[in-house]
């Protein structure tokens, strides 16, 4: 199955307020990226990062009416999903060798294949594992 539903959010979560949010399994895109953290439903899509992790609560009742994600659980995917990012981050870096530019010989000083392949073999097994607890929900 590659969606997942995720619960119910609360009236008074001011992200997405009163919405049955689904989480879209990770896929390996344009041949050099993870994505991943697509949430939303039939009416609203959007990322996990943006709802949940930037200027969120972090207490699962003040997010979600109804859940089956337990407080603990909540603990453990938001730590691996700031993981995941920020590996996207640096992976997304050594893809281009800056962040938003590419000056030959300056921006692009790190540019590293290589790095790029390893770092993503690592990312990819933290959004393996990410899905095997979103699973277990």
């Amino acid at each position: 199955m590659n969606r997942k539903y995720l619960g119910k959010t609360s009236e008074n979560f001011k992200n997405c307020p009163n919405q049955s949010i689904y989480i879209t399994k990770h896929s390996w895109d344009c041949d050099w990226y993870w994505g991943f953290g697509y949430i939303g439903n039939g009416g609203m899509h959007t990322h996990f990062d943006g709802v949940f992790l930037n200027n969120a609560p972090t207490d699962v009742k003040e997010i979600f009416k109804s859940t089956k994600i337990t407080q603990e659980l909540w603990w453990i995917l938001r730590d691996l999903f700031i993981q995941a990012y920020a590996l996207k981050e640096c992976a997304a870096v050594y893809h281009y060798g800056g962040h938003q530019t590419s000056k030959e010989g300056i921006t692009d000083i790190i540019k590293n294949q290589e790095m790029e392949k390893t770092i993503n073999k690592d990312l990819e097994t933290v959004l393996n594992k990410i899905w095997e607890v979103i699973e277990g929900i």
